[in-house]
Order: structure tokens, then C-alpha cells, then sequence
């Protein structure tokens, strides 16, 4: 973990400015995927809506619930297989393509997450620190899937390598990209909330404290739309990041 890397990683400045660069030169390609976000927010919205008026559409609005984390998860895949493309200077696949390609990840990167949490969970009964050391080592494996099409435990392991020698740069590098979106998602959710209190007349989050049971639904209906809306418009950001990050991993091996 305290080992000196062979090739120095681009400057942290650098890679958030080089990722900034990716986003708003490629948005118009990227958008095309991560838009989907936006679809999956108007569902949980309508279907908020419908309890809103009948709470026996409770059990239509849970269907949709989560077969909107399936395909939230798919849209992940396809977004992060856009910004892989778009940083190699690549056009994205055909949608269908894609949307195939896609799919056929979803089982694939679920089983790496368990394996991943299998792993870091075990450490962490030991020590904090190994368990914090394994999650940054490991960070990669799904991308890795995407795109290397290496699975399971070898995909691990492969992340691993990438990270060997560098664990303290890549570190540091993720959790700037990180709080740097974290903060910008924060600040979009904030306005958007400010403009859900002005139509509402009245602190929107409130409405649920003393609420019935087909408003608090209501609520997280909008609450998630306004999420899918955000995840849609900069999601690509982080994705891009991410995937620059893990390119830049490779070119210094």
C-alpha cells in the first residue's frame, strides 16, 4: 500500500480537468445513454403518482421500483461503456448493440459486487484498514469486466494489479473525483429541491413528516425522479473520471 509507483499518475488537477474536458466535448454523445436515468425518474414518478390518487396501486408502483434498479444498474453498464469509447476517441456503440451488450453484463458485475463485498467484508472483521485497502484495490474490477470482458475472481485480481505499487495515488486521486461529484450533486439536488418548495409553496420534504401513507410515497416518487434527473445530467462526469483514472492505471503499469 506505501509502495512507490515506476511512473507517476497525472496530477490530480490535471485528471479532473482532463475529465471536465471529456464530459462537455462528448456530452452530446454520452447524453444519448445516461438521458435513460431520466426515463427511469418519470416512472417512479407516475407510478408515486397513481398511489397518490389509489393506494392500491401500491404493488404496481413496487414492481416498478425494482425493475427500475435492474435497469438502473444496465444503464450504468451501458454508460460506462460509452466513456470507455469516447476517452479512446471511439463512437459509442449502436444503441442496440450496446443495450445487448449491456444486458449480458448485469449477472456478470452483480456477482464481481458480491465477491467484491465478500472480500472487503471480511477484512473489515479483522481491521478498518484492511477492509478501506481492499475496496480501493478492487474498485476497478467491474470496468475491468467492461472492458477487458474478464470475470469473476480474475477480474479482482486484475484490478488488483493495476492498483499495486499505487494504492496511495489512486486514492487520493478517486476521493477528490469523488467529493468533487458528490458536491456537485449535491448542489443540483439542493436547487431542484428549492424549486419542489416554491411549486409546493412550502419546504418539500416536509410534507412527509405528519403525512399519510399515499404522500410519503408521493414524495419518494418525486424525490427519485429528481435523483434520475440529476444522475442523468452528470453522471457522465464521474464516469468519466473514473474511466481516465483507470486509463491513465494502464498507460503507467
Amino acid at each position: 500500500m506505501t509502495n512507490t509507483p515506476n511512473h507517476p499518475l497525472t496530477g490530480v488537477g490535471q485528471l479532473i480537468s482532463d475529465s471536465w474536458k471529456l464530459f462537455i466535448t462528448t456530452w452530446n454523445s454520452s447524453v444519448k445513454t445516461s438521458i435513460l436515468f431520466l426515463y427511469v425518474g418519470i416512472a417512479y414518478f407516475l407510478s408515486a403518482l397513481l398511489v397518490n390518487i389509489n393506494k392500491n396501486f401500491f404493488i404496481l408502483y413496487a414492481l416498478i421500483y425494482l425493475v427500475g434498479i435492474i435497469t438502473v444498474v444496465w444503464i450504468s453498464l451501458r454508460l460506462t461503456m460509452t466513456m470507455l469509447n469516447l476517452e479512446a476517441g471511439k463512437k459509442p456503440l449502436p444503441a442496440n448493440q450496446e443495450s445487448k451488450k449491456a444486458l449480458l453484463f448485469i449477472i456478470p458485475s452483480w456477482w464481481i459486487s458480491f465477491l467484491s463485498f465478500f472480500v472487503i467484508a471480511g477484512a473489515s472483521l479483522l481491521l478498518v484498514i484492511p477492509g478501506i485497502y481492499f475496496a480501493m484495490a478492487l474498485y476497478f474490477a467491474t470496468i475491468i469486466l467492461i472492458d477487458q470482458d474478464i470475470h469473476g475472481l480474475q477480474a479482482l485480481a486484475a484490478s488488483r494489479a493495476l492498483v499495486k505499487g499505487r494504492w496511495w495515488p489512486t486514492f487520493g486521486r478517486l476521493l477528490a473525483g469523488s467529493l468533487l461529484f458528490g458536491l456537485l450533486v449535491f448542489a443540483s439536488m439542493g436547487i431542484l429541491q428549492s424549486l419542489a418548495d416554491a411549486i409546493m409553496k412550502q419546504p418539500f420534504l416536509n410534507l412527509s413528516a405528519s403525512a399519510s401513507f399515499e404522500t410519503k410515497i408521493f414524495v419518494a416518487g418525486v424525490e427519485q425522479f429528481l435523483q434520475m434527473a440529476v444522475m442523468a445530467a452528470i453522471l457522465p462526469l464521474f464516469v468519466g473520471f473514473q474511466v481516465k483514472l483507470y486509463r491513465i492505471l494502464q498507460k503507467t503499469r
